[in-house]
């Protein structure tokens, strides 16, 4: 995205503007952040430090000399290229750049597992299937043994299991 202030470079930071009461947020350059942090008149003032911008962490890295000497094996794509491009040139790039890429990682979030959020996950007909699998197995031995009042209380339980299963809802205790 570029700036919505000078419309020439990248924008690499984001903030929001209170103008009549409402909250404008806008997308601005480390150039722009600079001019309208000097200027005075303006009252802009940030809160904190701002974090070191994403493509500047490429750019530190595409220009370093090393980076130029660091091919890929398979598409001869140069790390300092895939930097300052943003874009790998095969699935083999990540491997030849691994422990560079690593770092600009690091340099970015706090660790390299992704520690999100998990799918809340309904348990209900998991817990439904298994005492279902439970009851058969114990069906089966009842009936071996000859046990059949056991076995005619379970026919009748793994019943009520597979109604259930099949309503969808949770089993009677």
């Amino acid at each position: 995205m570029l700036c919505e202030r000078c419309h020439k470079r990248l924008a690499t930071l984001r903030y929001s503007e209170v103008i009549d009461g409402k909250a404008i947020v806008r997308n601005i350059c480390q150039g722009c952040l600079t001019d309208i942090e000097g200027n005075a008149s303006t009252g802009f003032e940030m809160s904190g430090t701002a974090p070191t911008p994403r493509n500047e962490l490429f750019e530190r890295m595409a220009t370093d000399r090393v980076a130029r000497h660091i091919v890929c094996s398979a598409c001869g794509l140069a790390l300092a290229d895939a930097l300052h491009g943003g874009l790998m040139g095969c699935p083999v790039c990540y491997d030849s750049f691994d422990e560079h890429l690593l770092s600009v990682v690091r340099g970015m979030q706090p660790g390299l597992r992704h520690r999100g959020k998990t799918p809340v996950r309904d348990t209900t007909r998991e817990q439904l299937h298994m005492q279902l699998q439970t009851k058969r197995a114990l069906l089966r031995s009842a009936l071996k043994t000859e046990n059949y009042e056991d076995a005619a209380r379970l026919r009748d339980e793994i019943k009520g299991l597979e109604s259930n299963l099949n309503a969808g809802a949770a089993p009677k205790s």
